[in-house]
């Protein structure tokens, strides 16, 4: 079978994605607001988005030779489609311990799938690249699982064209059709953190983006859903958790508030030379991303629902301020801290597919490249296992 070698890179679909911290009290993203009616949706002020708007390469490693990703018409492609659809029906509509309600299960076994085959486009090869996904995740075969890489960077590479083609010609009519590949986007990018490279260490800038800008697209088509033409996404809007910015990005911070403070003491001779949160950008980067991981940590004591939980892990890649994404990538030591802090809560829902060993393999690599002095603020979390 003709398929890409695991690990190349994608090249550019999509232009640069927009920059910037955010910090309107206004904003509420559509992705995870349990919100029915239009006119409660607030945009985002500063962060339009085109319809060329950008993706990142969905390959694991992000480097190497452009493949080619035209995969030829055999019965052995077909059996890998039908073997892919077939393990996201059977064994992928409900992964978690605690059912979620029979609408959203219904949305995911039937509603979801019809749709996509219906069109064939981009939900259903987003579909097939979560699938690949999730065998590469189960699979003890070396040979099989670079297989199942490969395919789901085919199948991923495939949906991003079409979405930016279902962008492009954006309107009421594919509207509900788009909101749910933009979904699917976003909970591709989580699972595939457990890919990244642990040496060299890779941040996960490719979830952060792609989560980001599967959002913007998300509640361009949101704004355009109406029951005449399909609203099956609201299905999904309606069903908790309610993520709100008071409840993430503005939440009460104090439990963590301490990552921000020097190692060396706030009274030391370092402390007075560490200019970087002068700057009010950067630190409202740093306090969002801690707001959002304390109110991880709140919804995991209230003891909310294992769904629940992970959606909230998936959402910090929507509402986290692509500052901070670009203080991570810059490898700066209060954004790793952060993010290892972040990382701590996968620890407990390994179990649960789309998050694997990508918590531990992204603290593993924090550890390895976090400047000593730093490596306090490591304390008390659960690093001795590795």
């Amino acid at each position: 079978m003709c398929i890409p070698e695991p690990g190349g890179s994608i090249f550019p679909l999509y232009g640069g994605f927009q920059t910037g911290v955010v910090t309107s009290k206004a904003y509420r993203p559509s992705f995870y607001e349990a919100c029915g009616d239009k006119k409660h949706r607030v945009k985002r002020p500063g962060t339009g988005l085109s319809p060329s708007a950008p993706y990142p390469s969905p390959s694991p490693s992000g480097h190497g030779p452009e493949a080619d990703f035209d995969l030829p018409e055999t019965r052995e492609r077909r059996l890998w489609e039908l073997r892919l659809f077939h393990n996201q029906q059977t064994e992928m509509i409900q992964v978690f311990p605690t059912p979620q309600s029979n609408a959203i299960l219904r949305l995911w076994s039937h509603v979801m799938p019809g749709m996509a085959l219906r069109d064939g486009g981009a939900l259903l090869h987003i579909i097939l690249a979560n699938s690949a996904l999730n065998m590469w995740h189960k699979s003890a075969s070396q040979g099989e699982r670079e297989q199942l890489m490969a395919l789901q960077t085919h199948y991923l590479t495939l949906c991003f064209q079409e979405q930016r083609r279902d962008v492009a010609n954006l309107s009421s009519k594919n509207a509900d059709y788009v909101c749910f590949t933009s979904l699917k986007i976003v909970s591709h990018s989580v699972a595939l953190v457990q890919t990244l490279s642990l040496e060299p260490w890779e941040p996960p800038l490719q979830w952060l983006h792609m989560g980001r800008g599967a959002d913007e697209i998300f509640r361009r088509a949101a704004d355009l859903v109406n029951p005449e033409d399909g609203d099956q996404i609201m299905t999904f809007l309606k069903s908790p958790p309610a993520l709100t910015e008071e409840d993430t990005t503005s939440y009460d911070r104090s439990r963590l508030g301490w990552l921000l403070e020097h190692p060396a003491g706030r009274d030391s001779v370092e402390a007075r030379g560490d200019h970087e949160l002068d700057d009010m950008e950067v630190r409202s980067a740093y306090e969002r991303a801690i707001s959002y991981t304390c109110s991880v940590h709140g919804a995991i004591e209230r003891a909310e629902p294992v769904f629940s939980i992970v959606r909230r892990l998936a959402a910090f890649s929507v509402f986290v301020p692509t500052g901070f994404t670009q203080l991570l990538a810059e490898k700066r030591p209060r954004a790793m801290v952060i993010l290892a802090h972040f990382m701590a809560l996968w620890l407990d829902y390994e179990h649960i597919w789309l998050i694997g060993k990508g918590g531990e393999r992204q603290i593993r690599g924090i550890l390895m490249n976090l400047p000593s002095e730093w490596h306090c603020k490591l304390e008390g979390l659960p690093t001795r296992k590795f």
